[in-house]
């Protein structure tokens, strides 16, 4: 029996993730002159410079909207999700009922 392993990323993604490249580009510039969004508050950054969605996708958010995209590192992006509350004031968080 011949087996084929399992694809670590669907076709759907990839298409999806290829646009959010895109994406990301076209409103933040070139990879290298990101910056993040949350520097300079609540903590210090430090790690790689990610998209984070506004808008969870769990919650009905999109990763190729650019209006639900925001560059943050990775530090920030653990504070944003260890603080939802506060994340959520001061615009790094939205509940579905935003869209």
């Amino acid at each position: 029996m011949k087996r084929t392993p399992i694809n670590r990323v669907s076709k759907r993604r990839q298409r999806a993730n290829t646009i959010r490249k895109r994406v990301l580009e076209d409103k933040f510039g070139p990879r290298e002159g990101w910056k993040c969004a949350l520097a300079g508050q609540y903590l210090a950054c430090f790690g790689n410079l990610n998209g984070h969605e506004l808008l969870k996708r769990s919650r009905g958010g999109s990763i190729t909207d650019p209006d639900n995209i925001e560059i943050l590192c990775d530090g920030h992006n653990v504070w944003v999700e260890d603080h939802p509350t506060l994340a959520h004031e001061i615009g790094m968080a939205k509940h579905s009922w935003e869209q």
